[in-house]
């Protein structure tokens, strides 16, 4: 009866403290600290939201412990003071689905790539991979790419 009481003290509530990170360099920061894991204990995961950037969420025994674990490693801004809860953690990695609204014919803008600000129309759209086929509109030959939703922009409507 006593070791069970004592099992049950050494087992103590996780906490989930937000990491500040170097914009664009998440992925580094959460190797390196990866890297670092054996030399800390109370570390129980790391984690990179999809809706954070610069921002790396640590699941850990107590404050001191990501302390420890963040010293001297690049790219590391600093901890916030704030703790999550279990909720808002959970809801930072679940990705959210995107309402489709492109419809083959409309006028899109590229909003990022290599054919930034070009204009397109719409020939396919893939809802289950997310993506777009558009054709240049001012291209002197008919080339047709594949682009992400989430990378372009509805400049004309086929319906208006």
């Amino acid at each position: 009866m006593t070791e069970d009481k004592l099992e049950n003290a050494d087992e103590e509530k996780s906490h989930f403290f937000i990491i500040r990170v170097t914009i664009g360099r998440e992925m580094q920061a959460l190797e390196r600290l990866d890297s670092q894991l054996s030399r800390v204990e109370g570390i129980y995961s790391i984690i990179k939201p999809y809706s954070l950037k610069g921002y790396l969420i640590v699941e850990a025994r107590a404050y001191e412990n990501i302390q420890q674990l963040i010293y001297n490693i690049k790219h590391i801004r600093g901890i916030m003071n704030k703790e999550l809860s279990v909720a808002e953690a959970l809801k930072t990695v679940e990705k959210k689905k995107q309402k489709i609204e492109i419809n083959i014919g409309d006028v899109v803008k590229i909003l990022s790539g290599p054919f930034k600000g070009e204009s397109a129309t719409v020939k396919s759209v893939n809802k289950e991979k997310e993506e777009v086929t558009v054709m240049f509109l001012e291209s002197a030959v008919p080339i047709n790419v594949n682009i992400k939703i989430s990378e372009v922009s509805t400049i004309k409507s086929e319906g208006s």
